[in-house]
């Protein structure tokens, strides 16, 4: 998993879990609370997978001239 499809999963579970939250706290569901729950750990989840893949690093090419 790269770390900018590991920040677009975070970033969309954040969503989820804010609309879960919403629903939650409007209709005082159970169900919508434990989605809540799960969408927010999966945020967190994949938030330490973008922080754990490593940045791309430059590789150095020997480029020759033609004369």
């Amino acid at each position: 998993m790269t770390r900018s499809v590991a920040l677009r999963a975070s970033l969309l579970f954040i969503v989820c879990a804010a609309l879960f939250a919403v629903t939650g706290i409007a209709s005082h569901a159970p169900a919508a609370e434990v989605l809540f729950l799960i969408s927010g750990s999966l945020a967190g989840i994949m938030f330490c997978f973008a922080l754990a893949t490593p940045m791309p690093a430059l590789v150095p090419v020997r480029v020759r001239r033609k004369r």
